[in-house]
Formats: structure tokens, sequence, C-alpha cells
């Protein structure tokens, strides 16, 4: 009868034991197959796998292995996979810190970094020459955005240029002013775009990029706005007939990191993090000058009616969207907005 507790103890012994060997053998299956040590952060972005930025996101995790020795490996997740598609969420994932860097677009950042939308002013640059040039320098204006973004645990690494937004649609082509009047045109969620689209006469609908094609193919929406790498690697040739050459605005793509993640790093691998993101700036640039024109001819090839905007008719658009740059100026400060500019015509 005193036998059964004895029995009972050498069972939860025996059972503890297996259960250390299994936790033991575990830890170091997984010791083996991932050094103790090393980084693997994600890159993630709600971009196509051929686009530009997909492009340059491998980039990036190849040259942070290169720097780091392999002992950083980051893993990139393309096509919103992380989101369902939504560019917000995968922000406000960085923030958090499920995601450590994100690749993104100052549109998507004007709900938390007031200036950022600075950038996206209409027919702000007169050449892509410009874009190129301000992401290459140290200005102020990217360190007021940064400053902005450190509060929300946030923090850019890098900025990259980005094509200028062209115009397509399925009605007609947009040569004049007059040809937006009743058009619908979907827009980032980004009160500028749709200050921007309705001042110019046209209907702006916000809307998450996961849900444009579908929009455009049930003709929820007649068109769209994007650089040229967007619209073909999202195959809108097939939904959209039209386009129109119109450089009218731009957005800077940023590398962002989750300040807290950043700020755990070593200052060595701060420092291989930082140099890769150097590099990937060059390498956009180059990238994005190659195919801006390649692209365009594949465009047409692909059935797409090309209309380039001459200078003769940007006067019209320019005055249409007046308001704009006042309504701004009184967000920014006319002083912020004036050393902005100044900055943008050394280049």
């Amino acid at each position: 009868m005193k036998t059964a507790p004895s029995i009972k103890l050498r069972n939860l012994k025996r059972c503890r034991r297996v259960l250390l060997l299994i936790t033991v053998t575990f830890m170091v299956f997984a010791c083996g197959t991932r050094e103790v040590g090393k980084l693997a952060p994600k890159i993630s972005l709600v971009n196509s796998p051929n686009d530009i930025l997909t492009v340059g996101a491998h980039f990036l995790a190849q040259e942070i292995k290169k720097q780091s020795n392999d002992s950083i490996t980051p893993k990139v997740y393309h096509s919103g996979v992380l989101s369902g598609g939504k560019g917000k969420a995968e922000i406000e994932m960085c923030q958090q810190g499920s995601i450590e860097i994100h690749i993104t677009t100052t549109a998507y950042l004007a709900n938390l970094a007031k200036h950022a939308s600075v950038v996206s002013l209409p027919f702000l640059f007169k050449d892509i020459d410009q874009v190129v040039g301000l992401v290459k320098s140290n200005n102020l204006a990217f360190a007021k955005i940064n400053q902005e973004l450190n509060n929300k645990n946030l923090h850019i690494i890098a900025w990259w240029p980005r094509g200028f937004r062209q115009l397509t649609n399925s009605k007609k082509p947009v040569k004049s002013l007059e040809d937006l009047q009743g058009l619908t045109f979907r827009v980032m969620n980004n009160p500028l775009y749709v200050d921007n689209m309705n001042a110019m006469g046209a209907n702006p609908v916000p809307m998450a990029w996961g849900e444009v094609y579908t929009g455009l193919q049930l003709n929820i929406i007649d068109g769209q706005e994007n650089a040229e790498d967007v619209i073909y690697s999202s195959k809108l040739y097939e939904v959209q007939k039209f386009m129109t050459i119109w450089d009218y605005s731009t957005d800077i793509e940023v590398v962002l990191v989750n300040l807290d993640w950043w700020n755990g790093l070593e200052q060595r691998q701060r420092n291989q993090v930082q140099h890769a993101a150097d590099a990937s700036v060059d390498y956009q640039v180059e990238l994005l000058r190659k195919n801006t024109l390649e692209l365009r001819k594949k465009l047409a090839a692909q059935g797409m009616e090309i209309y380039h905007l001459p200078e003769t008719a940007k006067p019209a658009f320019r005055a249409s969207v007046k308001p704009v740059w006042e309504k701004y100026e009184k967000i920014f400060t006319k002083e912020y907005l004036d050393a902005f500019v100044a900055e943008v015509d050394q280049y």
C-alpha cells in the first residue's frame, strides 16, 4: 500500500528527465541551425516582385549581409504579404517592432510626420536630376521629417528617388486641364494628393494599393497616378488605355527602421547597416534612370497610348494648384517652404 506513492514519484521524475532531454535537444538543434547572435531582420514592402523597389530591397539585403560578414541576414517580404497589401499597416508594424526594416514612401508617412508631404507638392521639381540631387544631400527638410518620425519610434536610414507620378486612365487622353474634369482617380490616403486632384477638377478616391487593380477593372475608378515602374510591374496596361507623362509630382522612397531595434544594435552593426543603406541610394538612382525610358517603351508595346504633356501646357496646371501651395505654406510655414524650394533649386 505504501509503494504506490514511490512509483508515482519515480514516474514523475522520469517524465521530468524526458522533458528536459527534449528541451535540451531542441535548444541544440535551434543553435545548430542559427548561430547565436546572428540577426535576421525582416525587410518589408507592398510592391510587386519586379518593381524596382523590390529589386532595391534585395540589393539592400545582400549588401547588409556583405557588410556584416553574414552576421546580419535580412529576408525580403514583398507584395505586402505581411499586411495584406496595406502600406499603412506595415508602417504600424514597423513602429511596433514586428517588422525591423520597411521600405515605403513619404506620401504614406504624412500622417505621422506632416513635413513628409513637402516633397510631393505639385510641379515642384523641374526634372529627375533635382530629385536625385536632393536625396543625396544632407538637407534640413529631411532632418525635420526624421525628427518627427523619431518621436513615433521610426527612423529613416536612406532616401531613394522615385520616378514622377504619371497619370493613367481608361477613358481618354489627358492633354489639358479640361480633360481631367469629371474623371475619377485613385490617390493615396494622403490629404495632399486629394487636394491636388480637387484643385485640378478631377474626383480623387483614396484607396489602398491592394485594391487598385480590381477598382480599375470594375470601373469603380477611371484611373490612377504612379511612376512608370509601378504601372508596368502591376500590369495596369491591362486595365488602362491612356497615359499622360506630365511629371507633376513625386514622392521619395525611404528605408525605414524601427527605432528601438536600431538603437538596440551594437555601434558596429549600425555602421554596417548604414553603409549598406548608403550604397543602396546609388544603386536605386542608376536603376531608376535606366528603367524609366525602357518602361515607357514597354508600356507602349503593351498597347498604352502615351501622351507627353508639353511645357507650354503646364502653366494652366500650375495655376490650378496654386491654392494647394498656399494651403501647405500655412502648414509648413513660409520660412520652411522657402528654404526647401531654395534647396531644390540648387540641383
